[in-house]
């Protein structure tokens, strides 16, 4: 009986110093928390796909909307020549996007463009610019306008447009001796021009100090003046 009684306490003792299976994991060791942390961090990052997904989808639809805008803006029908009166027949209307206008005069200002001045020889196709055009009196302080007729000899064979510089030469009478000292001379700039074809002459009207316009005037009318074209760069 005793005997019986010690083999049943020595077999509840050896049970008890059995450890509950752990799957063979490592009771002790720290809880594996990477899986935890890859199950956080996904929704995280899709979070941030999809929001740059909609900011390039919003850039996108900005970028094209700004190129559908459009504005339209004044153009050159035809050559316009500097200081003539710009006409309603001398303008039209052109489309551009508007990041293209860079300060164009749009079409609403047509009505106070015409009757203004070209600043300058405007060419057919020319988006018109608030520089170009110009609403002073002709000619300006300290300028005089001189109207000569130089014959086609007297005349570069390159055509005299209005804003080129010229100089105005006093020349010696027919059969004269050339000028030992270099010839009296002023410079000018040309305003307008008329050619008289039938005469082989061509009509300058000149903006010349006001110092010089007598000498200019009374010089030419001896017709003894050549066109000396200076340097067309601005």
């Amino acid at each position: 009986m005793a005997s019986l009684l010690t083999k049943k306490i020595d077999s509840i003792r050896s049970s008890g110093d059995k450890q509950p299976a752990h799957n063979g994991a490592d009771p002790d060791s720290p809880p594996d928390l990477t899986t935890r942390a890859r199950v956080r961090r996904r929704p995280i990052y899709l979070a941030i796909g999809v929001a740059l997904v909609v900011v390039a989808v919003i850039g996108m639809l900005a970028a094209v909307s700004a190129m559908r805008a459009t504005t339209d803006v004044l153009v050159l029908a035809r050559d316009v020549q500097q200081g003539q009166i710009i006409e309603s027949k001398d303008l039209t209307v052109k489309t551009v996007n508007v990041d293209a206008d860079l300060g164009a005069l749009s079409a609403g200002e047509r009505g106070r463009v015409i009757g203004m001045s070209a600043g300058t020889r405007l060419p057919a196709g020319t988006v018109l610019m608030p520089a170009a055009v110009t609403d002073q009196v002709v000619p300006g302080e300290g300028l005089t306008m001189v109207g000569i007729t130089v014959g086609y000899p007297h005349l570069p064979s390159e055509a005299i447009l209005p804003g080129d510089m010229i100089r105005v030469v006093d020349t010696p009478r027919e059969g004269d001796d050339p000028p030992v000292t270099g010839p009296i001379n002023t410079k000018a700039q040309v305003y307008s021009t008329t050619t008289i074809a039938e005469a082989g002459e061509t009509t300058l009207n000149l903006l010349v100090p006001e110092a010089e316009a007598n000498w200019v005037a009374a010089r030419a009318a001896t017709k003894r003046v050549s066109i000396v074209l200076d340097n067309r760069v601005r």
